[in-house]
């Protein structure tokens, strides 16, 4: 199975801090590297999870009644006097409800969702999930605390944490103190001794890096996912397709125009050869009055002049014949339509329309070839549609 590609962005605008890869197990399958991941380590990732900086993202919880949707929309109000920005200007993800109408709620400011978006587009890089560095920490009935070089993690609760230096940690833990909201115990990650003044027992949790104590503490759970309402990823494919929907509109429009037009030419070429069968009928009819079965007056009519020609010792070639012989030259070739007929003393002419002077004396040459009829080309004039309108006389050779 694919790898889980875990990658921690820096705080600022230090872009792509460090990066590993976990097996389908969460067991780490390479060391943590530095700097940003290949484009190939991360096109074969089957998931890609970013921790963001703890220090741009604040964790409250919010009481609000009612449905999912219903909470999504009421809990930037809810949390209004809590936050020193205007809330349009703030991203909020809502976690899994923990009960008696209470949401864990992430907050962050949309300039810095959208700078970490554009930093991992320049990368090359669509992550399927977006969790707060504090929230990967490992956590339980203790606080846990994690010292990245200046910086220090603390996950203090389920959906609680913070971040601090070094230097301002003691102050922040004094008004902790003061308002009664330290723990006696505390399990800390660090390489150097942290001074953590009120917390009567300090276990030493050993020295791992700080991803890959962060990837065991994400694999535990739970989280939150950045990625939600504007930022999702369905959002995203939204954002991505929305200039491209003019464009499959118009080709929409065009391929419905198209097929509307062959309808219609359809339908006018049939009623066109619903004409031309009933003329052939009533011509036939007229030149032989006594027929009384008619099935096919094409053929009947076809049969009945060669029978009279034969008598006479004329030409084999009658008008339908002539014309049969033409259709169907006119069907072999792609580029030429018969418009119209019309037959007189032995002449037959066609109204034709054809997509170029080539294609029509392509047309010519065909008819000529078989060595049984003349044809000569009366007119010809090209449309404003580039198409060729013309007149051609077929006439049997003498």
């Amino acid at each position: 199975m694919a790898d889980t590609l875990l990658m921690r962005l820096a705080p600022g605008e230090g872009g792509i801090r460090d990066w590993m890869l976990l097996d389908a197990d969460g067991q780490a399958k390479t060391p943590v590297q530095t700097g940003a991941p290949a484009a190939a380590v991360a096109a074969a990732a089957r998931r890609i999870v970013v921790l963001v900086p703890a220090e741009d993202v604040s964790v409250l919880t919010a009481r609000v009644p009612g449905g999912r949707q219903r909470v999504a929309r009421a809990i930037p109000f809810a949390l209004e006097e809590q936050l020193a920005s205007d809330v349009d200007e703030l991203h909020f993800a809502v976690g899994k409800a923990l009960g008696d109408d209470r949401y864990p709620v992430a907050v962050v400011e949309r300039r810095r969702m959208d700078a970490w978006g554009a930093l991992l587009m320049d990368h090359g890089i669509s992550a399927h999930q977006w969790v707060p560095e504090v929230l990967a920490l490992p956590h339980g009935d203790q606080w846990h605390l994690l010292a990245d070089d200046e910086r220090v993690l603390v996950r203090s609760g389920e959906y609680a944490g913070f971040a601090s230096d070094r230097e301002s940690l003691p102050v922040m833990l004094s008004l902790l103190a003061d308002s009664e909201q330290l723990p006696h115990t505390a399990r800390v990650y660090a390489s150097a001794p942290l001074q953590l003044d009120g917390i009567e027992n300090v276990e030493d949790g050993g020295h791992r890096q700080p991803l890959e104590l962060l990837a065991a503490g994400w694999l535990q759970g739970p989280v939150i996912d950045l990625l939600q309402g504007h930022y999702s990823r369905r959002a995203e494919w939204g954002r991505w397709l929305r200039p491209w929907r003019a464009s499959a509109a118009l080709l929409l429009a065009v391929i419905v125009l198209a097929l509307f037009s062959t309808g219609v030419n359809y339908y006018r070429l049939s009623q066109q050869q619903d004409r031309l069968s009933a003329a052939i009928e009533g011509l036939y009819k007229k030149t032989f009055p006594n027929a009384r079965r008619i099935v096919n007056p094409r053929a009947q009519m076809e049969q009945q002049l060669k029978q009279l020609q034969r008598l006479s010792g004329g030409s084999d070639v009658s008008f339908l014949g002539m014309f049969a012989e033409t259709a169907s030259v006119a069907r072999a070739m792609e580029g030429i339509s018969i418009q119209g007929v019309s037959y007189r003393e032995g002449r037959l002419d066609l109204d034709l329309r054809a997509d170029s002077l080539q294609v029509l004396d392509t047309f010519k040459q065909s008819l000529v070839s078989g060595g049984r009829v003349n044809a000569e080309i009366k007119s010809a004039t090209t449309g404003n549609d580039q198409k060729v309108n013309s007149r051609i006389r077929i006439e049997v050779k003498v």
